[in-house]
Protein backbone atom coordinates (compact mmCIF):
# COMPACT_ATOMS: atom_id res chain seq x y z
CA UNK A 1 0.00 0.00 0.00
CA UNK A 2 2.86 2.44 0.76
CA UNK A 3 3.96 2.24 -2.86
CA UNK A 4 0.40 2.96 -3.99
CA UNK A 5 0.22 5.93 -1.61
CA UNK A 6 3.47 7.27 -3.04
CA UNK A 7 2.38 6.79 -6.66
CA UNK A 8 -0.99 8.42 -5.91
CA UNK A 9 0.79 11.36 -4.31
CA UNK A 10 2.88 11.82 -7.46
CA UNK A 11 -0.25 11.76 -9.64
CA UNK A 12 -1.98 14.27 -7.37
CA UNK A 13 1.08 16.52 -7.47
CA UNK A 14 0.91 16.66 -11.27
CA UNK A 15 -2.80 17.46 -11.09
CA UNK A 16 -2.19 20.33 -8.66
CA UNK A 17 0.45 21.62 -11.06
CA UNK A 18 -2.22 21.88 -13.78
CA UNK A 19 -2.16 18.52 -15.59
CA UNK A 20 -5.39 16.57 -15.99
CA UNK A 21 -5.71 13.17 -14.34
CA UNK A 22 -5.40 11.07 -17.50
CA UNK A 23 -2.07 12.67 -18.40
CA UNK A 24 -0.93 12.54 -14.78
CA UNK A 25 -1.65 8.81 -14.50
CA UNK A 26 0.11 8.11 -17.81
CA UNK A 27 3.21 10.05 -16.77
CA UNK A 28 3.54 8.33 -13.37
CA UNK A 29 2.70 4.84 -14.64
CA UNK A 30 5.07 5.08 -17.61
CA UNK A 31 7.87 6.36 -15.38
CA UNK A 32 7.35 3.50 -12.93
CA UNK A 33 7.26 0.85 -15.66
CA UNK A 34 10.47 2.21 -17.20
CA UNK A 35 12.14 1.64 -13.81
CA UNK A 36 10.55 -1.83 -13.49
CA UNK A 37 8.62 -0.75 -10.40
CA UNK A 38 5.69 -3.05 -9.66
CA UNK A 39 2.52 -0.98 -9.27
CA UNK A 40 -1.17 -1.68 -8.64
CA UNK A 41 -2.87 0.64 -11.09
CA UNK A 42 -6.44 0.06 -9.92
CA UNK A 43 -5.49 0.74 -6.29
CA UNK A 44 -3.57 3.89 -7.23
CA UNK A 45 -6.49 5.19 -9.27
CA UNK A 46 -8.97 4.50 -6.45
CA UNK A 47 -6.79 6.36 -3.94
CA UNK A 48 -6.23 9.28 -6.31
CA UNK A 49 -9.87 9.68 -7.33
CA UNK A 50 -10.95 9.52 -3.70
CA UNK A 51 -8.39 12.09 -2.59
CA UNK A 52 -9.39 14.48 -5.41
CA UNK A 53 -13.04 14.19 -4.36
CA UNK A 54 -11.94 14.85 -0.76
CA UNK A 55 -9.42 17.60 -1.64
CA UNK A 56 -11.42 20.55 -0.28
CA UNK A 57 -11.70 18.76 3.04
CA UNK A 58 -8.06 17.65 3.26
CA UNK A 59 -6.84 21.15 2.36
CA UNK A 60 -8.89 22.56 5.21
CA UNK A 61 -7.56 19.93 7.64
CA UNK A 62 -3.94 20.61 6.63
CA UNK A 63 -4.49 24.35 7.09
CA UNK A 64 -5.78 23.69 10.61
CA UNK A 65 -2.93 21.36 11.59
CA UNK A 66 0.09 22.93 9.86
CA UNK A 67 1.20 26.45 10.74
CA UNK A 68 3.62 26.99 7.87
CA UNK A 69 3.33 26.10 4.20
CA UNK A 70 4.59 22.61 3.35
CA UNK A 71 7.52 23.21 1.02
CA UNK A 72 7.77 19.70 -0.40
CA UNK A 73 4.76 19.31 -2.73
CA UNK A 74 5.03 15.51 -2.93
CA UNK A 75 4.95 15.24 0.86
CA UNK A 76 1.92 17.52 0.95
CA UNK A 77 0.16 15.33 -1.63
CA UNK A 78 1.03 12.21 0.36
CA UNK A 79 -0.72 13.76 3.36
CA UNK A 80 -3.78 14.47 1.18
CA UNK A 81 -3.86 10.80 0.15
CA UNK A 82 -3.49 9.54 3.72
CA UNK A 83 -6.11 11.96 5.08
CA UNK A 84 -8.58 10.70 2.49
CA UNK A 85 -7.88 7.13 3.61
CA UNK A 86 -8.22 8.01 7.28
CA UNK A 87 -11.58 9.63 6.58
CA UNK A 88 -12.95 6.33 5.24
CA UNK A 89 -14.04 3.62 7.66
CA UNK A 90 -12.90 0.81 5.32
CA UNK A 91 -9.20 1.49 6.03
CA UNK A 92 -7.19 0.57 9.14
CA UNK A 93 -5.84 3.77 10.71
CA UNK A 94 -2.69 2.24 12.22
CA UNK A 95 -1.69 0.65 8.91
CA UNK A 96 -2.37 3.79 6.90
CA UNK A 97 -0.23 6.00 9.12
CA UNK A 98 2.67 3.55 9.18
CA UNK A 99 2.60 3.10 5.43
CA UNK A 100 2.42 6.86 4.86
CA UNK A 101 5.44 7.33 7.12
CA UNK A 102 7.36 4.70 5.13
CA UNK A 103 6.31 6.36 1.88
CA UNK A 104 7.48 9.75 3.22
CA UNK A 105 10.92 8.27 3.88
CA UNK A 106 11.22 7.52 0.17
CA UNK A 107 10.46 11.17 -0.64
CA UNK A 108 12.54 12.82 2.11
CA UNK A 109 13.59 10.77 5.14
CA UNK A 110 13.61 13.89 7.31
CA UNK A 111 9.89 14.51 6.65
CA UNK A 112 8.67 11.13 7.93
CA UNK A 113 8.28 12.32 11.54
CA UNK A 114 6.38 15.38 10.28
CA UNK A 115 3.96 13.19 8.32
CA UNK A 116 3.50 10.91 11.32
CA UNK A 117 2.73 13.86 13.61
CA UNK A 118 0.19 15.42 11.23
CA UNK A 119 -1.73 12.20 10.68
CA UNK A 120 -1.82 11.22 14.35
CA UNK A 121 -2.89 14.74 15.29
CA UNK A 122 -5.72 14.43 12.76
CA UNK A 123 -6.90 11.18 14.31
CA UNK A 124 -6.94 12.75 17.78
CA UNK A 125 -8.87 15.81 16.54
CA UNK A 126 -10.96 14.17 13.81
CA UNK A 127 -14.44 14.89 15.20
CA UNK A 128 -13.67 18.52 16.02
CA UNK A 129 -12.02 19.12 12.63
CA UNK A 130 -14.97 17.69 10.71
CA UNK A 131 -17.38 19.81 12.71
CA UNK A 132 -15.32 22.87 11.79
CA UNK A 133 -15.02 22.06 8.09
CA UNK A 134 -18.78 21.77 7.75
CA UNK A 135 -18.95 25.50 8.50
CA UNK A 136 -16.77 26.38 5.48
CA UNK A 137 -18.36 25.66 2.07
CA UNK A 138 -15.20 24.83 0.08
CA UNK A 139 -14.21 22.32 2.74
CA UNK A 140 -17.72 20.91 3.16
CA UNK A 141 -18.57 20.44 -0.51
CA UNK A 142 -15.03 20.12 -1.90
CA UNK A 143 -15.33 22.44 -4.91
CA UNK A 144 -13.81 25.80 -5.73
CA UNK A 145 -15.65 28.74 -4.20
CA UNK A 146 -16.74 30.24 -7.54
CA UNK A 147 -18.22 26.91 -8.63
CA UNK A 148 -20.28 26.51 -5.46
CA UNK A 149 -21.59 30.08 -5.65
CA UNK A 150 -22.55 29.72 -9.31
CA UNK A 151 -24.45 26.49 -8.69
CA UNK A 152 -26.22 28.19 -5.77
CA UNK A 153 -27.34 31.07 -8.01
CA UNK A 154 -28.45 28.95 -10.97
CA UNK A 155 -30.12 26.12 -9.03
CA UNK A 156 -31.66 27.70 -5.95
CA UNK A 157 -33.63 24.59 -4.97
CA UNK A 158 -31.24 21.87 -6.13
CA UNK A 159 -27.76 23.32 -5.60
CA UNK A 160 -26.78 21.20 -2.58
CA UNK A 161 -27.94 17.95 -4.17
CA UNK A 162 -26.08 18.80 -7.39
CA UNK A 163 -22.83 19.35 -5.49
CA UNK A 164 -23.28 16.15 -3.49
CA UNK A 165 -24.08 14.06 -6.59
CA UNK A 166 -20.89 15.41 -8.20
CA UNK A 167 -18.87 13.86 -5.37
CA UNK A 168 -20.43 10.41 -5.70
CA UNK A 169 -19.31 7.50 -7.83
CA UNK A 170 -21.12 7.56 -11.19
CA UNK A 171 -23.49 4.72 -12.08
CA UNK A 172 -22.36 1.99 -14.46
CA UNK A 173 -24.95 2.50 -17.20
CA UNK A 174 -25.19 0.30 -20.27
CA UNK A 175 -26.88 0.71 -23.64
CA UNK A 176 -27.78 -2.47 -25.46
CA UNK A 177 -27.09 -2.82 -29.16
CA UNK A 178 -30.65 -3.55 -30.23
CA UNK A 179 -29.43 -4.77 -33.62
CA UNK A 180 -28.00 -7.74 -31.73
CA UNK A 181 -30.07 -8.23 -28.57
CA UNK A 182 -33.15 -6.92 -26.76
CA UNK A 183 -33.30 -5.58 -23.21
CA UNK A 184 -35.20 -8.58 -21.83
CA UNK A 185 -32.70 -11.08 -23.23
CA UNK A 186 -29.74 -9.10 -21.95
CA UNK A 187 -31.35 -8.72 -18.53
CA UNK A 188 -31.58 -12.53 -18.38
CA UNK A 189 -27.86 -12.72 -19.17
CA UNK A 190 -27.05 -10.42 -16.26
CA UNK A 191 -29.28 -12.42 -13.92
CA UNK A 192 -27.55 -15.65 -14.98
CA UNK A 193 -24.22 -13.99 -14.18
CA UNK A 194 -25.43 -12.88 -10.75
CA UNK A 195 -25.32 -9.17 -11.63
CA UNK A 196 -27.94 -7.02 -9.93
CA UNK A 197 -29.27 -4.33 -12.25
CA UNK A 198 -32.09 -1.88 -12.95
CA UNK A 199 -33.74 -1.47 -16.35
CA UNK A 200 -34.25 2.25 -17.06
CA UNK A 201 -35.45 2.23 -20.69
CA UNK A 202 -36.02 -0.14 -23.60
CA UNK A 203 -32.29 0.01 -24.37
CA UNK A 204 -30.70 1.12 -21.08
CA UNK A 205 -29.91 -0.36 -17.69
CA UNK A 206 -27.72 0.29 -14.66
CA UNK A 207 -25.49 -2.37 -13.09
CA UNK A 208 -25.52 -1.96 -9.32
CA UNK A 209 -21.94 -3.00 -8.52
CA UNK A 210 -18.64 -1.82 -10.08
CA UNK A 211 -17.27 -4.07 -12.81
CA UNK A 212 -14.30 -3.98 -15.16
CA UNK A 213 -15.54 -3.04 -18.61
CA UNK A 214 -14.11 -6.14 -20.29
CA UNK A 215 -15.84 -8.33 -17.71
CA UNK A 216 -19.30 -7.01 -18.55
CA UNK A 217 -21.20 -9.81 -20.30
CA UNK A 218 -21.50 -9.14 -24.02
CA UNK A 219 -19.17 -6.12 -24.14
CA UNK A 220 -16.41 -7.71 -26.22
CA UNK A 221 -19.05 -9.29 -28.47
CA UNK A 222 -20.58 -5.87 -29.21
CA UNK A 223 -23.90 -6.52 -27.50
CA UNK A 224 -23.63 -3.49 -25.23
CA UNK A 225 -21.85 -0.16 -24.73
CA UNK A 226 -21.19 1.89 -21.61
CA UNK A 227 -23.10 5.17 -21.93
CA UNK A 228 -24.82 7.45 -19.43
CA UNK A 229 -28.62 7.42 -19.59
CA UNK A 230 -28.66 11.18 -20.08
CA UNK A 231 -26.55 10.76 -23.20
CA UNK A 232 -28.62 7.83 -24.48
CA UNK A 233 -31.74 9.96 -24.94
CA UNK A 234 -30.07 12.07 -27.66
CA UNK A 235 -31.31 9.76 -30.41
CA UNK A 236 -34.92 10.12 -29.26
CA UNK A 237 -34.68 13.90 -28.96
CA UNK A 238 -33.14 14.24 -32.43
CA UNK A 239 -36.36 12.88 -33.98
CA UNK A 240 -34.59 10.52 -36.36
CA UNK A 241 -36.45 9.02 -39.33
CA UNK A 242 -35.51 6.08 -41.55
CA UNK A 243 -33.06 6.77 -44.42
CA UNK A 244 -32.18 10.27 -43.22
CA UNK A 245 -28.72 11.75 -43.72
CA UNK A 246 -27.29 12.56 -40.28
CA UNK A 247 -24.16 14.34 -39.10
CA UNK A 248 -22.60 13.75 -35.69
CA UNK A 249 -20.47 16.87 -35.80
CA UNK A 250 -18.15 16.45 -32.78
CA UNK A 251 -18.31 12.69 -32.67
CA UNK A 252 -15.53 11.23 -30.50
CA UNK A 253 -15.42 8.83 -28.80
CA UNK A 254 -18.43 7.70 -30.84
CA UNK A 255 -21.03 6.73 -28.25
CA UNK A 256 -23.78 8.83 -29.80
CA UNK A 257 -22.71 7.92 -33.35
CA UNK A 258 -23.08 4.22 -32.54
CA UNK A 259 -26.38 4.84 -30.77
CA UNK A 260 -27.79 6.56 -33.87
CA UNK A 261 -26.73 3.68 -36.14
CA UNK A 262 -28.26 1.17 -33.71
CA UNK A 263 -31.44 3.22 -33.52
CA UNK A 264 -32.46 3.37 -37.20
CA UNK A 265 -31.41 2.63 -40.78
CA UNK A 266 -29.81 5.97 -41.57
CA UNK A 267 -26.76 7.38 -43.35
CA UNK A 268 -24.46 8.65 -40.58
CA UNK A 269 -21.36 10.81 -40.93
CA UNK A 270 -19.16 11.12 -37.85
CA UNK A 271 -16.85 14.15 -37.89
CA UNK A 272 -13.94 14.57 -35.47
CA UNK A 273 -11.03 17.02 -35.47
CA UNK A 274 -8.71 14.94 -33.25
CA UNK A 275 -7.01 12.18 -35.26
CA UNK A 276 -6.34 10.01 -32.21
CA UNK A 277 -9.98 10.24 -31.12
CA UNK A 278 -11.09 9.34 -34.67
CA UNK A 279 -9.57 5.91 -34.04
CA UNK A 280 -11.79 5.53 -30.95
CA UNK A 281 -14.89 6.08 -33.11
CA UNK A 282 -13.69 3.50 -35.61
CA UNK A 283 -12.88 1.02 -32.83
CA UNK A 284 -16.33 1.43 -31.25
CA UNK A 285 -18.09 0.93 -34.59
CA UNK A 286 -15.99 -2.14 -35.32
CA UNK A 287 -16.68 -3.73 -31.92
CA UNK A 288 -20.43 -3.19 -32.34
CA UNK A 289 -20.31 -4.30 -36.00
CA UNK A 290 -21.85 -1.04 -37.19
CA UNK A 291 -21.13 1.19 -40.18
CA UNK A 292 -20.75 4.96 -40.45
CA UNK A 293 -18.74 7.38 -42.56
CA UNK A 294 -15.99 8.56 -40.20
CA UNK A 295 -14.15 11.74 -41.24
CA UNK A 296 -11.09 13.34 -39.70
CA UNK A 297 -11.95 16.98 -40.24
CA UNK A 298 -12.87 20.29 -38.64
CA UNK A 299 -16.29 21.88 -38.24
CA UNK A 300 -15.55 25.47 -39.26
CA UNK A 301 -16.45 28.21 -41.75
CA UNK A 302 -14.78 26.40 -44.65
CA UNK A 303 -15.91 22.83 -43.92
CA UNK A 304 -13.58 21.52 -46.63
CA UNK A 305 -14.55 17.93 -45.82
CA UNK A 306 -18.21 18.52 -46.81
CA UNK A 307 -19.52 17.25 -50.19
CA UNK A 308 -22.25 19.90 -50.37
CA UNK A 309 -25.19 17.59 -49.68
CA UNK A 310 -27.25 18.92 -46.77
CA UNK A 311 -28.10 16.87 -43.69
CA UNK A 312 -31.58 16.07 -42.39
CA UNK A 313 -30.32 15.98 -38.80
CA UNK A 314 -27.23 17.28 -37.04
CA UNK A 315 -26.10 16.24 -33.58
CA UNK A 316 -23.80 18.92 -32.19
CA UNK A 317 -22.27 17.74 -28.90
CA UNK A 318 -19.93 20.65 -28.24
CA UNK A 319 -16.80 20.93 -26.05
CA UNK A 320 -17.65 22.42 -22.67
CA UNK A 321 -16.62 22.76 -19.03
CA UNK A 322 -17.87 19.20 -18.31
CA UNK A 323 -19.45 20.54 -15.12
CA UNK A 324 -22.39 18.15 -15.55
CA UNK A 325 -20.16 15.05 -15.53
CA UNK A 326 -17.77 16.08 -12.76
CA UNK A 327 -18.29 12.81 -10.86
CA UNK A 328 -16.73 11.04 -13.87
CA UNK A 329 -13.94 13.62 -14.26
CA UNK A 330 -13.18 14.66 -10.69
CA UNK A 331 -10.16 16.77 -11.70
CA UNK A 332 -12.45 19.19 -13.55
CA UNK A 333 -13.71 20.89 -10.40
CA UNK A 334 -10.14 21.91 -9.48
CA UNK A 335 -8.78 22.65 -12.97
CA UNK A 336 -11.64 24.73 -14.38
CA UNK A 337 -11.70 28.49 -13.81
CA UNK A 338 -14.58 30.95 -14.10
CA UNK A 339 -13.16 32.59 -17.24
CA UNK A 340 -13.11 29.19 -18.99
CA UNK A 341 -16.89 29.42 -19.34
CA UNK A 342 -16.63 32.46 -21.59
CA UNK A 343 -14.02 30.73 -23.76
CA UNK A 344 -16.21 27.66 -24.11
CA UNK A 345 -19.32 29.70 -24.92
CA UNK A 346 -17.51 31.52 -27.74
CA UNK A 347 -16.28 28.21 -29.16
CA UNK A 348 -19.76 26.72 -28.90
CA UNK A 349 -21.36 29.64 -30.73
CA UNK A 350 -18.81 29.35 -33.55
CA UNK A 351 -19.46 25.62 -33.88
CA UNK A 352 -23.21 26.25 -34.06
CA UNK A 353 -22.61 28.91 -36.67
CA UNK A 354 -20.43 26.52 -38.69
CA UNK A 355 -22.90 23.63 -38.50
CA UNK A 356 -26.01 25.59 -39.45
CA UNK A 357 -25.26 25.93 -43.22
CA UNK A 358 -24.91 22.12 -43.43
CA UNK A 359 -28.53 21.59 -42.35
CA UNK A 360 -31.29 21.46 -44.96
CA UNK A 361 -34.43 23.59 -44.61
CA UNK A 362 -36.87 21.72 -42.40
CA UNK A 363 -33.97 19.84 -40.85
CA UNK A 364 -33.24 19.70 -37.12
CA UNK A 365 -30.09 20.29 -35.09
CA UNK A 366 -29.71 19.02 -31.52
CA UNK A 367 -27.33 21.14 -29.44
CA UNK A 368 -25.78 19.23 -26.55
CA UNK A 369 -23.40 20.00 -23.72
CA UNK A 370 -22.41 18.08 -20.60
CA UNK A 371 -22.47 21.33 -18.62
CA UNK A 372 -24.85 22.65 -15.98
CA UNK A 373 -23.84 26.29 -16.43
CA UNK A 374 -26.13 28.64 -18.38
CA UNK A 375 -23.16 30.44 -19.99
CA UNK A 376 -22.61 27.38 -22.16
CA UNK A 377 -26.24 26.40 -22.55
CA UNK A 378 -29.23 28.73 -22.53
CA UNK A 379 -27.09 31.86 -23.11
CA UNK A 380 -25.52 30.36 -26.25
CA UNK A 381 -28.88 29.22 -27.52
CA UNK A 382 -30.52 32.63 -27.06
CA UNK A 383 -27.63 34.39 -28.73
CA UNK A 384 -27.81 32.04 -31.72
CA UNK A 385 -31.59 32.38 -32.17
CA UNK A 386 -31.24 36.13 -32.06
CA UNK A 387 -28.58 36.12 -34.79
CA UNK A 388 -30.16 33.44 -37.00
CA UNK A 389 -33.82 34.21 -37.60
CA UNK A 390 -34.33 30.94 -39.50
CA UNK A 391 -33.64 28.98 -36.28
CA UNK A 392 -36.78 27.93 -34.43
CA UNK A 393 -36.42 26.17 -31.08
CA UNK A 394 -38.67 23.15 -30.50
CA UNK A 395 -39.85 22.20 -27.03
CA UNK A 396 -38.37 18.94 -25.81
CA UNK A 397 -40.18 16.21 -23.90
CA UNK A 398 -38.02 14.04 -21.66
CA UNK A 399 -38.69 10.53 -20.30
CA UNK A 400 -40.36 10.48 -16.88
CA UNK A 401 -37.24 9.14 -15.15
CA UNK A 402 -35.09 12.04 -16.36
CA UNK A 403 -34.71 14.80 -13.75
CA UNK A 404 -34.64 18.20 -15.46
CA UNK A 405 -35.49 21.88 -15.28
CA UNK A 406 -36.70 22.77 -18.78
CA UNK A 407 -33.82 21.85 -21.12
CA UNK A 408 -31.28 21.23 -18.37
CA UNK A 409 -30.83 17.72 -17.01
CA UNK A 410 -30.09 17.83 -13.28
CA UNK A 411 -27.36 15.39 -12.20
CA UNK A 412 -29.01 12.48 -10.42
CA UNK A 413 -28.37 8.88 -9.41
CA UNK A 414 -29.63 7.80 -12.85
CA UNK A 415 -27.91 10.26 -15.18
CA UNK A 416 -25.45 13.11 -15.66
CA UNK A 417 -26.19 16.82 -16.05
CA UNK A 418 -26.54 17.38 -19.80
CA UNK A 419 -28.22 20.23 -21.64
CA UNK A 420 -30.26 19.71 -24.84
CA UNK A 421 -31.83 22.20 -27.23
CA UNK A 422 -33.47 21.28 -30.54
CA UNK A 423 -33.49 23.77 -33.42
CA UNK A 424 -35.46 23.49 -36.64
CA UNK A 425 -34.33 25.36 -39.75
CA UNK A 426 -37.14 27.38 -41.35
Amino acid sequence: MQNSQLMSAKVLEKLLNGSNLDKSFDAVFNSSKSKSIDIQESQIKALTYGSVRFLGKSRFIIDQLVKNKIENRTVECLIHIALYQLSQEKFNNFTIVNQAVDAAKKIDFRKSKFVNAILRNYLRSKDDLHALLNQEQVAKFSYQNWWINKVKIEFKNDWEEILEIGNQHPPLTLRINKRKINIEKYSETLINNGLEHQIISNTGLIIKNPLNINDIPGFLEGNISVQDFGAQIATELLDIKRDQKILDACAAPGGKTCNIVEYANVDVTALEIDEIRVKKIVDNLRRLELNANVIHGELCNDNLWWDGEHFDRILLDVPCSASGIVRRHVDIKWLRQMNDLKKFSEMQYLLLKSAWPLLKCGGKLLYVTCSIFSNENRDVMERFKKDFIDANEIELIYPNNIKHIKNQLIPSENHDGLFYALLEKN
